[in-house]
């Protein structure tokens, strides 16, 4: 009457144990956390050099950098047991860039010097937001 059921992949004990065991040599995920520290030391360091302290900026900072880690933590090492590492990968690469463009942008926002091809991607991409 409703068709085939939609199972989601099976992953046993031991394939949960091989994909946590794995999970810290994995260079992406190792760069990821990385990013996520410098972010949270190029964002208070922006506040401070920019007289824009605010709590409550840090605190929703905070609470998204605590969720990305959780999400990663739980699930990265179910793409890995399931044999998707692919889509886990694909996460991590989203995440990273992303980190990595809020890291230069705050940078750019302390007033340090950025290479020129930097700043002209910044710029594009943030004209291409305000159209």
């Amino acid at each position: 009457m409703y068709g085939t059921p939609v199972l989601l992949p099976h992953a046993g004990f031991t394939d949960w144990q091989f994909a946590i065991e794995h999970m810290g040599s994995n260079t992406l995920l190792n760069t990821l956390f990385i990013l996520i520290i410098a972010d949270v030391i190029t964002g208070i360091a922006k506040s401070i050099i920019t007289h824009s302290v605010d709590s409550s900026i840090g605190k929703k900072g905070l609470a998204r950098h605590f969720t990305i880690i959780l999400l990663v933590a739980l699930l990265y090492p179910w793409s890995l047991a399931i044999n998707y590492q692919w889509l886990g990968d694909s996460v991590l690469s989203l995440w990273t860039f992303m980190y990595a463009t809020s890291i230069v942008e705050n940078i750019g926002q302390m007033g340090l010097p950025l290479p020129k091809f930097i700043k002209d991607r910044l710029n594009k991409f943030g004209q291409d937001m305000e159209d």
